[in-house]
């Protein structure tokens, strides 16, 4: 194993940032964009989904629910469909942020869950939460590890000239 040493380290953490930082997301709430991947990995493993609408709803100061409709087509035939995300109120008091983005007010993670009529149990709920955790941290890891890739070999490529 060799030692990095202090600079090394600190080019990686670097680099790290870099990559994080640069990644261009959307600009979705979280809360609603993990409702939206909660609701895809259930219903359409193998086909698409089509968002067609999408709701926010608050009652204060108990919850909030990210209410969205979409369609599922799946070998050629397209279904109308509706999902549900309860997110608990976390905050301690109004501020700024919370009056211009109601919805940072709220838990990250969703306590319940409904797809169509069906609520989901909490065990159901945890474990596709979860899943969608685990895939969102291999997303990272993945995206990092290229993006050295990347910069590895530019270095490469410049030492080489």
């Amino acid at each position: 194993m060799k030692y990095i040493g202090m600079s090394g380290g600190v080019v990686a953490l670097s680099l790290a940032l870099v990559f994080i930082t640069g990644c261009s997301g959307s600009r979705e709430d979280v809360r609603v964009a993990l409702c939206k991947n909660l609701t895809t990995a259930l219903v359409a493993p193998g086909g698409s989904v089509e968002w067609t609408g999408g709701e926010n709803s608050f009652n204060r100061p108990s919850y909030a629910v990210t209410a969205l409709s979409f369609e599922v087509t799946e070998g050629g035939q397209t279904r109308s469909q509706h999902s549900a995300c309860h997110y608990a109120y976390e905050a301690l008091e109004d501020t700024a942020q919370t009056l211009a983005d109601p919805l940072s007010a709220y838990a990250t993670l969703p306590f319940k869950m409904s797809l169509g009529d069906r609520v989901l149990s909490d065990a159901e709920l945890l474990k596709l939460v979860n899943a969608e955790q685990m895939r969102q941290g291999r997303q990272v890891v993945e995206s990092l590890e290229q993006g050295a890739r990347d910069m590895a070999d530019k270095v490469r490529s410049g030492i080489g000239q």
